[in-house]
Formats: C-alpha cells, sequence, structure tokens
C-alpha cells in the first residue's frame, strides 16, 4: 500500500525540505510507502553537492527576498515556486524501478503517459522530461541502503520572475563547481494545455505511481512525528551552515 499525502497550499521552503528529509527518515522506522504532491513558495533549490555561489545570483535573491536552500538529494539546481508541482516518493525498497538511470526513466514514463492522456505529447530523457524539446521537470534521487527518495518539480504555469534572473547556469559564463547544473529551455503544461491547472494533475498523478508499483494508493497524513523531526529539521534548512556550505 502507498500513502499519499497531498498539500497543495504552498510551504514555506524550508518546512517543504525538512519534510522530504523527514520523511524518508520516517519510511526507514516504518516501512510506509509515501507519495507526497506538494508545492513551495518560491526557492532556489541546489543539489546537495552542488556549490550556492557557483549556481545562483545570490544578490538577486536576496533583492528578491527568495531563499536559497540545499536539498539531501544529487542532481541540478531547480527554481521552486507556487506553479510548480513537486512529487516525490518514499520507498523502503526501491529496487522495483531498478537502478537510478532506470528509475528515472520509469517514473518518467509513467508521468508522460497521464500526460499523453491529457493531450500533452511529453518525453523522458534522464531525469528531465521535455515538451517538444523544452524542458518541463527535472527530477533528483537519494538513497539510504535500499530506500529511494524520488523526486521531481514538474512546471504547471510559469512564474513572474525568469529562472534566468536567478540560475546562472542559465545565463553566460556558467562556471560550475562539483556537480553542473544542465540547463534547458524551459516551457509549462499551461503553455501546452491553456487553463490547466494543478489540481488536474493530481488524481492521473496518483494513479500512474499506483499503476507503476502495482499497489493501491490511500489517502493519509503525516504523523505527529513526521512533523514534530522535520519541524526540528526545518532550522537546518534555514541555516547558512548547510546551505551555502559549499
Amino acid at each position: 500500500m502507498l500513502r499519499l499525502i497531498r498539500a497543495l497550499t504552498p510551504a514555506p521552503p524550508a518546512a517543504g525540505l525538512a519534510l522530504e528529509e523527514a520523511l524518508f527518515a520516517s519510511i526507514l522506522r516504518s516501512g510506509n510507502d509515501t507519495l507526497r504532491l506538494w508545492v513551495n513558495d518560491r526557492a532556489v533549490v541546489i543539489g546537495r553537492s552542488q556549490s550556492a555561489a557557483a549556481e545562483v545570483e545570490m544578490d538577486r535573491a536576496k533583492e528578491l527576498d527568495i531563499p536559497v536552500l540545499r536539498r539531501i538529494s544529487g542532481g541540478g539546481t531547480v527554481y521552486h515556486h507556487p506553479g510548480n508541482l513537486n512529487l516525490s516518493l518514499f520507498l523502503v525498497d526501491g529496487r522495483s524501478l531498478g537502478q537510478v538511470e532506470e528509475t528515472f526513466i520509469s517514473v518518467g514514463r509513467a508521468i508522460a503517459h497521464i500526460f499523453s492522456e491529457l493531450g500533452i505529447h511529453a518525453s523522458p530523457c534522464g531525469s528531465s522530461l521535455f515538451i517538444a524539446g523544452k524542458k518541463v521537470g527535472g527530477a533528483a534521487q537519494s538513497r539510504r541502503g535500499n530506500a529511494l527518495l524520488y523526486h521531481t518539480t514538474l512546471l504547471v504555469s510559469p512564474d513572474t520572475i525568469p529562472m534566468a534572473t536567478l540560475l546562472r547556469a542559465m545565463r553566460p559564463g556558467y562556471i560550475p563547481i562539483g556537480l553542473p547544473s544542465r540547463p534547458h529551455e524551459v516551457t509549462s503544461l499551461t503553455t501546452a494545455m491553456p487553463g490547466l491547472a494543478i489540481d488536474d494533475l493530481i488524481i492521473p498523478l496518483t494513479g500512474a505511481i499506483g499503476k507503476l508499483l502495482a499497489v493501491p494508493v490511500t489517502l493519509g497524513e503525516v504523523t505527529k512525528e513526521e512533523r514534530s523531526e522535520a519541524c526540528s529539521l526545518s532550522k537546518k534548512y534555514r541555516s547558512d551552515q548547510w546551505n551555502l556550505s559549499r
């Protein structure tokens, strides 16, 4: 059985990432596989091994009051905002989805399939999802033994702040430190289908992940223990010591 946690009110970014880590720790204790569909307030989220200064226009982010946070998974830098839908999958044993690259492709295909049923042709390539050659989603993973955290950010509707304003990888002269981001021209689902809303994707995505894993999905809630752990971890995600350590 797969527990579904649905939270579509934009979360404070530190709280949003703290709950990711708390849920990952929780499945190792409880064995309760979880699907989380959630929305974050504006934030620049860098990969675990990336340099904040190399990836982000820090002065511009400060001017716009947009926090820069480091997540626990690898991969490149992403811009979160309320027009994005985040999908996170926490599995006690992720081996059913294969190794890292196989997991990106199998989940990417499942998501692309539900888009096709909506009339949007999308195709996965590596950790990214594309519509007509333009990126509409990017994914990352973290693994602890056999346990898997897979999360992807889907660009449903564009923000008023262009990504290139904040992300150095989308500007000339980008020089990465550590793992580089791989910039692509982006698009949104609403560009392909005007009027599409985040709510329209919840049931199709839930069904696609349940079908991929061949398990029933049951609506659930964050437990008191998970919420308490996330509250403690949020201090980490608000700290320069963690976010700007490289």
